[in-house]
């Protein structure tokens, strides 16, 4: 009985919201919109941090990790 009330009241919610828009894909070599908050994290992002690819090299991992590290300290960003 509660798992159909609660199907019911999820399917009411979801007619309720609106409906979702597709969000505009940017033009290919455009540039990259700055990201707003702490400049902190600003200057990060426009260091280019490295991704993790989720590799299982160990000497992947660690090479990252070095790599973020250097950056963070460059910004005096310490814990």
């Amino acid at each position: 009985r509660h798992h159909r009330e609660m199907m019911q009241v999820l399917q009411q919610q979801r007619a309720e919201q609106p409906p979702i828009q597709a969000q505009p894909q940017p033009n290919q070599g455009a540039q990259p919109q700055a990201p707003r908050g702490n400049p902190i994290f600003r200057e990060f992002c426009r260091m280019n941090p490295p991704t993790f690819e989720g590799q299982y090299e160990p000497t992947e991992a660690s090479e990252w990790l070095f790599r973020m590290e250097d950056m963070l300290e460059d910004l005096e960003c310490t814990p």
